[in-house]
């Protein structure tokens, strides 16, 4: 990682920080999981029947156990929840993981709408896996009596699970902590939760914990910060966060361009405004501020071994998104992740992806096919679809 500091310098001699130029290449796993198979076509549902068919098989033979069913349900979640929804079927009656994770897909707001009329007994089999200490069922319970609105409900199921740290839990904590519902408001225990649900890979709660970094109230200002997650927010999935670095969705790069200048002047006239009153208006854009100022010591915490700060440089270089793509950087920055496997399953889903990718195309590397394929199966297993698809040769 000595070749880090170098290729940042590099890479960000000219400053042509840059937008998305490339169309959208985050991993499938990184992305809603919604992928009904009302709208598979015919070939594509003539594989799932396959699939249900032959898993469905193997658990009457004794062949996989009922966990064994309730993974391979979540792997085929990635592809169709409808599926995974049939897989799970086949052990709820006994199985507190499947009757969880059956009980969501049909509380979820994701996917309960692929299952109209199955809420009740969405929330009928997660109690029943909460009181046979199932956790995952108590966070899950807790998402759902959030989101309507029964916040003493959601509270007291998320101490019964609070040991588990389910990041969609640990998100929903967040915004009760932030709200004032269901807890006293604090943002600084807000900010809090919404860090430890990012450190587990939930895009949502990055992109939140980005925007947070950047107010007072919420613990104190870190630009730089700020800029990291809410870029990992985007990496990660969550389409607010790039807006909120002030990202054009596709096209522009920043610099000399009209975005720019339109934001310059927008931030004078602010200061023009605010001078009356005696204060200035004392922001610049994210980008700079952020990016700019944060580089040098992410990079420096990247030659250090900081696994976010590796992620981070890596995947904007992958990008093409304020660093150049290079792949030397970017080999630098992934492949310590894959030799760690410390971040969070759908992270390192994109890492593999994109490593497989390299591999595959002899970018930076010589062309390994075995190589590529080995990785393209790992970033499958950890959520990521465009890989599930390769690997389960799904039809389009």
């Amino acid at each position: 990682m000595k070749k880090i500091l170098t290729l940042i310098f590099i890479l960000t001699l000219t400053l042509s920080v840059q937008a998305v130029t490339k169309g959208d290449r985050t991993s499938g796993g990184a992305k809603s999981v919604v992928s009904s198979s009302r709208t598979l076509t015919p070939a594509a549902q003539r594989k799932a029947d396959a699939i249900y068919e032959s898993l469905s098989r193997s658990y009457a033979q004794g062949k996989v156990s009922a966990d064994g069913v309730v993974d391979k349900a979540l792997y085929h979640k990635v592809w169709s929840p409808e599926l995974a929804e049939r897989c799970l079927r086949l052990v709820s009656d006994n199985n507190p993981r499947a009757m969880a994770e059956l009980g969501l897909l049909y509380t979820y707001y994701k996917t309960a709408y692929m299952f109209p009329g199955h809420e009740a007994d969405g929330v009928r089999l997660m109690e029943t896996a909460a009181r046979a200490g199932n956790k995952d069922a108590s966070d899950y319970l807790g998402v759902y009596y959030n989101r309507m609105g029964d916040y003493k409900k959601a509270a007291q199921y998320f101490e019964v699970a609070a040991p588990n740290n389910n990041p969609l839990a640990l998100h929903a904590i967040g915004g009760m902590y932030d709200s004032g519902h269901g807890y006293k408001k604090n943002f600084v225990k807000a900010r809090d939760y919404y860090r430890k649900a990012a450190m587990k890979g939930h895009g949502a709660s990055a992109a939140k914990y980005g925007l947070e970094l950047q107010r007072q109230r919420y613990g104190g200002i870190d630009m730089p910060g700020a800029f990291m997650w809410l870029y990992i927010g985007g990496d990660l999935g969550d389409d607010t966060a790039r807006s909120n670095l002030e990202l054009p969705l596709r096209g522009e790069r920043f610099g000399d361009d009209a975005h720019t200048e339109f934001m310059r002047h927008a931030l004078a006239l602010g200061d023009a405004w605010n001078a009356n009153y005696g204060k200035k208006f004392g922001a610049t854009p994210l980008y700079i501020d952020g990016f700019k100022a944060g580089l040098d010591g992410y990079s420096k915490a990247a030659k250090n071994g900081d696994e976010w700060s590796l992620f981070y440089l890596g995947s904007m270089s992958f990008n093409d998104e304020f660093l150049n793509q290079n792949d030397e950087l970017i080999l630098e920055c992934y492949e310590p992740l894959i030799a760690s496997g410390k971040l969070p399953k759908n992270v390192l889903a994109l890492v593999y992806e994109r490593m497989a990718e390299m591999y595959r195309n002899g970018r930076g590397v010589k062309v390994d096919k075995a190589k590529a394929a080995d990785y393209t199966r790992k970033a499958a297993d950890y959520g990521s679809l465009a890989a599930y698809k390769i690997i389960e040769n799904i039809p389009d």
